[in-house]
């Protein structure tokens, strides 16, 4: 079955050509102990049996500067996909015009930008896919932001760090979780799996190993991981949920 990761993050050896904008908060330290280029998570996924993967925008390593998830997944057509950060919608249309998929509201200090409509009707306009970093206490106001804009997708990065309590959003039609170790660490992890999926379906879950952000382990044992919590799962359920849903969403991995 095909293996998609929806949740990556690279960052170039060229500091010259691609510059650090490393952010001042905590979190950000992986960024000097675990890079790793596109190159790297290449073979990484071959080694891993992982056939595609989505780039996201490492707002800790390049803030809004975009360069580099351009470049790596234009080196790599229709085995990556890319997410970008903006801080001004008009950005998005060279973007996508670029190739880039989908924009991240990246809503971890405050849950202003989960409602800046410019974002959301400029990703309906274009077709992009919406992702969204956030925490549990602005779970409500991305609720509020999904059923304003029931036309456009978005995928919540790491179920909001809030796995527990996703079935109460369960109803919003809209709304794609990634399961990443963040989730599948909470308990365990075909249990949380499980739950999620008799939530929303497997039509709206799909894996994502947070790699290298997440680096307290090797890749393959987060793909190991992703592999052994569906594995009591029907055949087309696992491939559902490893790779099913993510291609429904970015159809140009196709």
């Amino acid at each position: 079955m095909l293996v998609v990761d929806t949740h990556t993050h690279v960052i170039s050896g060229d500091h010259q050509r691609y510059p650090l904008r490393v952010g001042d908060y905590p979190g950000v330290e992986w960024v000097h102990e675990a890079p790793i280029t596109v190159e790297e998570l290449r073979v990484e996924m071959g080694g891993a049996g992982v056939d595609r993967a989505i780039l996201v925008q490492a707002q800790g390593a390049y803030g809004t500067d975009n360069s580099y998830i351009v470049a790596a997944r234009s080196a790599h057509p229709g085995i990556l996909g890319a997410v970008a950060i903006v801080d001004d919608p008009a950005e998005l249309d060279p973007l996508a015009a670029a190739g880039v998929g989908g924009v991240r509201l990246f809503a971890i200090g405050g849950e202003g930008l989960l409602h800046h409509e410019a974002t959301w009707d400029a990703a309906r306009r274009l077709g992009l896919r919406v992702s969204a970093a956030t925490v549990p206490d602005h779970l409500p106001a991305l609720g509020k932001a999904l059923a304003a804009n029931p036309d456009v997708a978005l995928a919540l990065d790491h179920c909001g760090f809030a796995p527990e309590t996703m079935g109460d959003y369960a109803h919003l039609p809209n709304l794609y979780l990634k399961v990443t170790p963040h989730v599948l660490d909470s308990g365990d992890p075909a249990s949380v799996l499980q739950r999620l999926a008799e939530q929303f379906g497997l039509d709206r879950i799909m894996w994502g190993s947070d790699y290298s952000q997440t680096h307290d382990r090797p890749y393959r044992e987060l793909v190991d991981q992703a592999r052994a919590a569906c594995s009591n799962m029907s055949t087309p359920e696992q491939a559902q949920f490893l790779g099913g849903t993510a291609l429904d969403l970015w159809p140009e991995l196709h």
